[in-house]
């Protein structure tokens, strides 16, 4: 784990708006837990997955990429593979706004990725997950 992980934390019990990356509704993934956890903590929680049928019910907003959003979010919550990375950076920096934050679940590593959003001002947390630290901070 490496990255500003208190401060993150901080943030997600601070209600924080955030955007998931690669949510999914089936209730099998770990990001419906990691989602669910945000929600009870109090964050306003939108989902980002390209592929999402929207006529599907979901209990949050989904929308197909960062840029649909309606608006800025505190925190970016990555739930997808490293090699997705390098397009993601390319994603997040083309948006009008930044997010204070990008954090990125366990085994999501890429440094280049981390430099190039940190470069930005943008803090940057990988290999980490915020419901198996919920306890510790």
């Amino acid at each position: 784990m490496f990255g500003p992980i208190s401060e993150g934390m901080r943030m997600f019990r601070e209600k924080s708006s955030v955007a998931v990356v690669g949510y999914s509704e089936k209730p099998h993934r770990i990001v419906r837990k990691i989602t669910d956890y945000l929600i009870e903590e109090g964050n306003r929680v939108t989902g980002i997955n390209p592929h999402y049928n929207a006529e599907a019910n979901s209990k949050i907003p989904v929308r197909s990429s960062l840029a649909d959003l309606e608006s800025a979010v505190d925190v970016i919550q990555v739930f997808r593979n490293s090699n997705a990375l390098p397009d993601l950076a390319k994603e997040i920096l083309a948006l009008p706004w930044r997010p204070k934050l990008v954090w990125c679940q366990q085994g999501v590593v890429d440094m280049h990725f981390q430099q190039a959003l940190e470069r930005a001002g943008i803090m940057v947390v990988m290999d980490a997950c915020p419901y198996a630290l919920r306890s510790y901070l």
